[in-house]
């Protein structure tokens, strides 16, 4: 049972640093790592040998003190940072504990002088069924949270790491050496401690989460009206063009909107645009979306099958008025197009409208001009 130990052991040992290898970006070249590893592993087993009196009670986690000063070679050999290397080591010694640990309890089902045997045979079978899936998921998921997040997640992360080594090494401990109140007082705080970041960082990914999605709407809204804005309006018309979907648009320009800066200040100028934009809303949200695309540049998208001219004409017959304003509502401008039947591109389409928007304004000074 003595030399089964130690195998399962030497077992454990060699699948830790074989994650490290995997998962760490190499200095030296394999001829130079493989006999620098070698001889300190020598070393170690012989200070494990000579310092715990027992070799059997290695499976205790004894070995476990002893197993991160493998972290004086790999950082000589192996090119992360201490972070990134340590997070590796915990995660690699809590796999391997897990294993070690339901082996040894399989084995104690059978007849003492087979158990070590019965032990050492189910840990390389589960080594070698879970190895290939646990390399994928600490590599492509933990690794990359610890090497790409912010400074303070991934210092949780690695924080949880540890933790996680720390409760499944406690967990060994008092499974295997039962009646022991130490190692059961601290299964309990490795488990508080572990709970408490688990928490932490589920809310750090929940506030993320919630930060990113406060971002992409700030970015998709006009900060002085409250519409949505220019990026906004080219992501949902080209997505029902990629949909194939028929709308029609409306591009909107505000008729002497420079003589109201000049006239009565920016200020006022703030107010009327976004009390433009809210009586426009007011009568027109049933029929559609209004974007804010620039200065006083306005676009009204309606989605469904319809005629622009006829979208247009609905917009005439409803007037937009400033009601009890000291400045007055001066008129806009809009020309329509619709998808697909005047254009195939978004640029095109808005091309034709605003070439309409146009074509009316020039209308509106001639007609005003031939009044004069």
């Amino acid at each position: 049972m003595k030399y089964m130990a130690v195998l399962m052991i030497v077992e454990m040992l060699c699948i830790n640093l074989y994650i490290s290898h995997i998962c760490l970006e190499r200095k030296a070249s394999p001829v130079i790592v493989v006999p620098v590893m070698a001889a300190f592993t020598l070393l170690i087993l012989g200070v494990c040998t000579v310092t715990i009196s027992s070799l059997p009670e290695y499976g205790q986690g004894l070995f476990l003190a002893f197993g991160f000063l493998y972290l004086i070679p790999i950082v000589i050999l192996y090119r992360c940072s201490v972070k990134i290397t340590v997070s590796v080591m915990c995660m690699a010694w809590a796999y391997t504990m897990l294993v070690f640990l339901f082996s040894r309890s399989l084995g104690r089902f059978l007849p003492e002088p087979q158990q070590a045997a019965v032990a050492l045979a189910v840990q390389t079978a589960a080594y070698l069924l879970t190895l290939r899936p646990f390399l994928r998921q600490l590599h492509e998921k933990l690794l990359y949270v610890v090497a790409h997040a912010e400074p303070n997640r991934s210092n949780l992360f690695f924080r949880l790491s540890v933790s996680t080594c720390a409760v499944i090494f406690c967990v060994n401990w008092v499974l295997l050496k039962e009646d022991v109140l130490p190692a059961k007082l601290a299964l309990v705080c490795a488990l508080a401690v572990n709970t408490g970041l688990m928490y932490q960082a589920l809310y750090d990914l929940a506030r993320v989460r919630r930060d990113a999605f406060q971002t992409r709407q700030q970015s998709l809204t006009d900060a002085l009206t409250g519409l949505n804005n220019r990026r906004a309006f080219f992501e949902q018309a080209e997505l029902l063009m990629e949909g194939e979907q028929p709308f029609s648009i409306v591009f909107v320009d505000l008729d002497k909107f420079k003589s109201v800066n000049d006239t009565y200040g920016h200020a006022a100028g703030d107010w009327y645009l976004k009390s433009f934009a809210r009586e426009f809303t007011r009568q027109f949200s049933a029929q559609g979306e209004l974007y804010r695309i620039a200065g006083d540049e306005f676009v009204f998208l309606h989605t469904g099958e319809s005629r622009a001219d006829a979208l247009l004409e609905k917009i005439h017959s409803r007037p937009i008025r400033f009601p009890d304003a000291e400045i007055p509502f001066l008129g806009y401008s809009c020309g329509a197009a619709a998808f697909p039947a005047d254009a195939g591109a978004l640029d095109e389409l808005l091309s034709v409208a605003d070439q309409r928007m146009y074509l009316e304004k020039m209308r509106t000074k001639a007609a005003a001009k031939d009044t004069v």
